[in-house]
């Protein structure tokens, strides 16, 4: 299990860096992003009971895809303790966030509400020591460490393009 562990976050750096580093812009992810996201969900649910899985997208968004395999390998982490109705309670609301963003053109206003229920419902669970936030390679420069800081981070940035202030999702 350890093994296993060790290489889904390999992987997961792997996708930070390919996802992030290697972009022109934020709207224009890679097909192997993707890719290598479903990847490491597909290998995160061989392992787990429960798992988040936003399913394939119309459009691309990656951070969104790279999100869910964080929060799968935070959740898998021995220091959580989510029964599997809380796990479904955070897949329906990354569920509604996917939805909100997937649209054309995307839903910004309705991505903040929903993330910001999520990052609460998140934030939650962490404060009472049932969610486990491990480091994680930092995407970017600068960039969230663990699952709670990235939600966060994508939160900010929808609810920023909501108001005006960015031109497209992650």
């Amino acid at each position: 299990m350890t093994d296993t562990r060790f290489v889904v976050l390999v992987g997961i750096a792997a996708l930070f860096v390919t996802a992030c580093a290697s972009q022109p812009s934020p709207t224009a992810p890679s097909v192997s992003a993707n890719l290598a996201a479903a990847n490491v969900s597909a290998r995160i649910k061989s392992s787990a009971s429960c798992t988040v899985d936003i399913g394939a997208t119309s459009h691309p968004l990656p951070a969104l895809h790279l999100l869910v395999a964080w929060l799968n390998v935070s959740i898998a982490n021995n220091g959580s303790s989510l029964n599997c109705g809380q796990v479904n309670s955070l897949d329906a609301k990354l569920g509604n966030v996917t939805s909100k963003l997937d649209q054309d053109p995307p839903n910004f206003d309705a991505a903040c509400g929903a993330s910001t229920a999520l990052v609460n419902e998140m934030s939650s669970l962490v404060r009472r020591g049932q969610l486990a936030t491990p480091a994680f390679p930092p995407p970017v420069p600068g960039g969230p460490t663990n699952v709670l800081a990235a939600a966060e981070d994508l939160n900010q940035h929808w609810c920023d393009a909501a108001h005006g202030g960015l031109t497209g999702p992650r």
